[in-house]
């Protein structure tokens, strides 16, 4: 016998339509709200939220959530045992990133060649740019990082990687710093000015 909770019941009738993108897509309902109030930090007040979304669709940390074309990098989910449902945590993205990696093929002919390949594009992530402010309460901060962005784990980004963010000619960044381990499927990159050529 398949009991089917109140907010199941509640999610199905009166949640938000939503999609998590991986695949296959997984088409689901989710209830959401801000995290904060805070006066003090109007980015936070922005970017953060927290919901409940039906158990059924196996939301997982580092997966993106689309609700109404807006994009939510899933930071951490947990079982809700009052609801039988899925509590999450997640940043509302604000960046589109292109992941680069320097590498080594041959052309037609044999000939060794060395360029930047692009390993992921489009990927989205929540990001703040380093302020005197932030380095007061993050001591961890690299002396060079100019941004930090918080992006999905699968997508294997290691040190020295490349990060286009942004137009122009001063878009390109390198990974100076990856913390993987204060969330389950969400790293927390540090990124400098890339000075190196294409």
């Amino acid at each position: 016998m398949v009991i089917t909770s109140y907010a199941s019941k509640f999610l199905n009738a009166h949640g938000q339509d939503c999609t998590i993108n991986r695949t296959p897509i997984v088409t689901t309902k989710t209830s959401i709200k801000r995290s904060t109030k805070s006066a003090n930090n109007l980015g936070n007040r922005e970017a953060l939220w927290e919901g409940l979304i039906l158990h059924y669709a196996g939301a997982l940390s580092g997966d993106i959530l689309t609700i109404n074309t807006v994009n939510y990098l899933l930071q951490s989910i947990s079982n809700d045992f009052a609801s039988s449902e899925d509590a999450f945590f997640a940043a509302k993205t604000n960046a589109v990133l292109v992941h680069k990696r320097y590498g080594e093929t041959t052309d037609a002919n044999g000939n060794l060649i060395q360029a930047w390949g692009t390993l992921n594009s489009n990927v989205y992530g929540y990001g703040e740019i380093v302020t005197y402010t932030l380095r007061q309460y993050d001591p961890g901060l690299l002396p060079q990082t100019r941004y930090i962005f918080q992006v999905p784990k699968s997508l294997g980004i290691i040190e020295l990687d490349r990060i286009i963010y942004g137009t122009g000619d001063n878009n390109k960044y390198q990974v100076e710093s990856i913390d993987d381990i204060a969330l389950q499927g969400v790293v927390r990159i540090q990124l400098s000015k890339d000075t190196r050529p294409d």
